[in-house]
């Protein structure tokens, strides 16, 4: 039974440096660390004394490991409520400020979350106002609308 323990334990560490190398997304690791639980109970329920590698070894492996497990599941959570930051979707329907005017005919310039663009509207808007972007289009220009705050 001890042997049985000592293999769990092997390939549980066997996993854990497998995953460095293939793209099992944490699958390798996830599975090295029940491996590692699993050949430790077996092997303490066989031994009936504590020997001292456990108090040097195994017990700071546990700590460590439900640690780094706990945090890496926190931040997946928070990353996963997180809105996107980038791209199309994080640009339509934030509100910025006419820099250069915009009339219905010809092109002016918008700042958006401190970039400048190019923007386009239907409307004529007026240097200093805030507008609304609706869309993003293939040239990479903003269509946009007078932001009435009134009616967000």
């Amino acid at each position: 039974m001890v042997y049985f323990a000592d293999i769990l334990i092997f390939i549980a560490f066997i996993l854990v440096i497998a995953d460095f190398f293939a793209m099992s997304y944490g699958v390798f690791t996830t599975a090295g660390a029940i491996f590692f639980i699993i050949g430790t109970i077996v092997l303490f329920s066989v031994m009936h004394t504590v020997p001292s590698f456990f108090i040097r070894i195994v017990l700071p492996t546990y700590v460590v490991l439900t640690v780094f497990i706990s945090i890496v599941v926190y931040l997946a959570y928070k990353a996963h409520k997180t809105r996107v930051k980038a791209g199309k979707s994080a640009l339509i329907g934030e509100v910025g400020e006419i820099v250069r005017d915009i009339k219905s005919t010809k092109e002016g310039k918008i700042l958006v979350n401190g970039e400048l663009w190019t923007a386009y509207s239907d409307y004529e808007i007026l240097k200093g106002a805030e507008a609304i972007v609706i869309n993003l289009d293939g040239q990479l220009r903003l269509d946009v609308k007078p932001f009435d705050k009134n009616n967000k």
